[in-house]
């Protein structure tokens, strides 16, 4: 660990707040230096200007090399920039990929270890891991066991590729299944669980009556969280001069104009939400495109539509939420739109 904290020393409590670049890539040389390359031997080769077909050239900061075999190459930045600007990474895959190195380092305020794309099925080099100047950091051990001269080799760079690689696909299928167990099929699923277990002591009467005044949430948690919905009632004042909150002024909206939309189903609103909700229940998500064609008889839809998305003085309730061309409901109003909806199909089911 004590190289690993002399590396600290050199890279971050060493280092001036005005440092330059040119300053802080002396202190990354001195540092590789400490892990035992020799710039003296040419194994740290710096701003080596790089002749690449008969017109391309490229001048990497720091090309780590074992008998003129490029190993890795290192981007230097200034400790006071951001290494989150994406064309730090862009300049450094560039060089990854005209050297044909699987991976490369980032170093600024910290270390950022790279690999490229074609090896997570990206198109751009995917980060492994972030690395800070912490003392006794064990990430920081690690680093030196990879990277110093001494137990350097391609076996042990790849099996920690490989390792890295494993969790990145593990955390992008769970972020995949978190997204898609939050759909409301997945609600109507557990729903509809519940309701199998009370029918096993109660009537399908009373369990029908029981679960209407109640929905199911699947957080990201993917903890479920059953609350009661509680239905406000619609207040006297007109809406526009009700003296509350944005989304209680929206809210009043909804409670006073959904039930006449789904009372008057002739209506250009009336047609467009019960036209979304079809749509809702043979598939999710509902696209823009698919609820403009659902509803290419309704003249001006797009006039109608765009005010029924957005919260304004002058709209007459907003009920969607529209996020890349996928339209759901606006979450706040959810459940009462949906409560409408299904009175209004037990009113027209005859």
């Amino acid at each position: 660990m004590e190289k690993w904290n002399e590396l600290c020393f050199i890279l971050s409590e060493s280092i001036p707040s005005n440092a330059s670049e040119q300053v802080f890539e002396l202190k990354v040389i001195q540092a590789f230096e400490k892990l035992g390359w020799s710039h003296f031997k040419g194994e740290i080769s710096v701003r080596e200007n790089i002749q690449l077909g008969a017109s391309n050239r490229i001048t990497p900061d720091i090309i780590i090399k074992s008998d003129d075999t490029n190993l890795f190459v290192i981007e230097v930045k200034n400790p006071s920039a951001d290494l989150k600007n994406p064309s730090y990474q862009n300049q450094l895959s560039s060089y990854m990929r005209m050297l044909r190195l699987n991976f490369g380092i980032l170093i600024g305020n910290e270390i950022k270890i790279f690999v490229d794309g074609s090896l997570v099925d990206s198109n751009q080099s995917e980060l492994l891991e972030r690395i800070s100047f912490k003392k006794d950091n064990q990430q920081g051990l690690n680093f030196i066991n990879l990277f110093q001269k001494e137990t350097f080799s391609y076996e042990n760079i790849e099996r920690y590729i490989q390792k890295k690689i494993k969790t990145i696909k593990e955390n992008q299928t769970v972020e995949n299944l978190k997204n898609e167990i939050t759909k409301t099929e997945y609600s109507e699923y557990l729903k509809n669980e519940l309701k199998n277990k009370l029918l096993k002591e109660h009537s399908e009467s009373v369990v029908e009556k029981v679960l209407e005044d109640f929905k199911i949430k699947i957080y990201d948690s993917t903890q479920t969280e059953i609350q009661r919905t509680i239905y406000v009632q619609t207040p006297q004042n007109d809406s526009e001069n009700y003296n509350g909150t944005t989304k209680e002024i929206e809210l009043a909206k909804i409670y006073k104009k959904v039930p006449v939309w789904f009372n008057k189903p002739n209506q250009k609103n009336s047609q467009i939400l019960i036209n979304y909700m079809k749509l809702r229940e043979q598939k999710t998500p509902v696209t823009f495109f698919e609820l403009e064609k659902a509803c290419e008889r309704i003249a001006n839809f797009r006039s109608s539509y765009q005010a029924m998305k957005t919260i304004s003085e002058r709209n007459n309730a907003k009920v969607f939420d529209e996020v890349g061309r996928i339209i759901s409901l606006w979450e706040p109003g959810k459940s009462f739109v949906e409560k409408e909806y299904e009175r209004f199909l037990r009113r027209n089911s005859g």
